[in-house]
């Protein structure tokens, strides 16, 4: 047969059988098709590949509406192919093209992005605002620190004025009462004009403003020393014996019985022996004062108000 008619019946072979056209499935047929040549199951590509069954069967079958978004799945098309060495062909990027045409819509989303920092025009009154601020803060924090120690240090001073003014007083009070003693220590004076010195150094207590409590005290106790009398008592438990003088006059003697009381009442002092200090009991004022029982005759005892408790 010549070549010519060869060649024309080529021709109309290929006119009478034309060839199929690739499409989506086709392609992702062949895919299946290359993994089952691998005896290869869906369970163990997808336990290789960490992709889902369904979606690898979305894949071969050419379904991309059963899988993720078209970029998603473009992706996970090109992950199968390479791991059944299918990505030397051109199938990956025929089947790429069909996915776009499929999803024309699909675009890349680019925004404009503003530089992180731009150039900002000079802003002097804001500037000088600011600064005037913190100038006026500063002055501020300054005036009442300043002012917290004026306050602390007046009343120092003032305290210590107080101080000062209260010891004063005390002292004048102290020179009053040692003249009102002397006065009284050089003239013997009845029991009745003694009570009035006594309300006249009260009044005079009051009018030097002492507020200490232990000036007070002591005060109180050194003129009632001195104004009230010295009462001497003794009770005997048994019958004694008993000398005694007072303010340093004639020595006199008595002889107590069992439960008898004696009262004696002195400016000063006493002096005071008794034949049997284990028997008797001696107050002053009212209150008793201890005896020094070591013997039974206790001789030439002075007794004043230095004892009382």
């Amino acid at each position: 047969m010549p070549r010519n008619t060869t060649e024309k019946n080529d021709q109309e072979d290929k006119h009478s059988f034309p060839q199929e056209e690739e499409s989506l499935q086709s392609l992702c047929q062949q895919i299946r098709e290359k993994r089952i040549s691998k005896k290869l199951s869906l369970e163990s590509v997808s336990g290789h590949l960490h992709i889902a069954t369904k979606i690898l069967k979305a894949i071969e079958d050419g379904k991309p509406e059963n899988g993720p978004t078209p970029v998603f799945f473009r992706g996970l098309v090109r992950t199968y192919c390479q791991f059944l060495e299918l990505d030397k062909t051109e199938i990956i990027d025929k089947i790429d093209n069909f996915l776009k045409v499929e999803d024309p819509s699909e675009r890349l989303n680019i925004k404009n992005l503003q530089p992180v920092a731009s150039i900002k025009k000079p802003q002097p009154i804001r500037n000088i605002i600011t600064i005037l601020v913190i100038l006026l803060s500063g002055y501020l924090i300054y005036s009442l620190n300043s002012m917290q120690k004026s306050f602390f240090i007046t009343e120092d001073n003032a305290t210590n004025q107080k101080n000062v003014a209260e010891e004063e007083a005390i002292i004048k009070v102290k020179k009053t009462v040692a003249t009102k003693i002397q006065e009284t220590a050089n003239v013997e004076k009845p029991f009745t004009e003694k009570m009035e010195l006594k309300k006249e150094l009260t009044v005079v207590t009051n009018l030097g403003e002492i507020k200490t409590e232990t000036a007070k005290s002591t005060e109180k106790k050194l003129v009632t020393n001195l104004l009230e009398p010295l009462t001497l008592e003794v009770e005997a438990i048994e019958g004694t014996w008993v000398s005694i003088s007072v303010d340093g006059k004639e020595i006199k003697d008595y002889r107590l019985e069992a439960d008898e009381i004696q009262q004696w009442e002195a400016k000063e002092n006493y002096l005071l022996t008794l034949g049997n200090s284990q028997v008797v009991r001696v107050l002053l004022n009212g209150r008793e004062i201890e005896t020094n029982r070591t013997n039974h005759l206790l001789r030439d005892w002075l007794v004043n108000a230095n004892l009382m408790p």
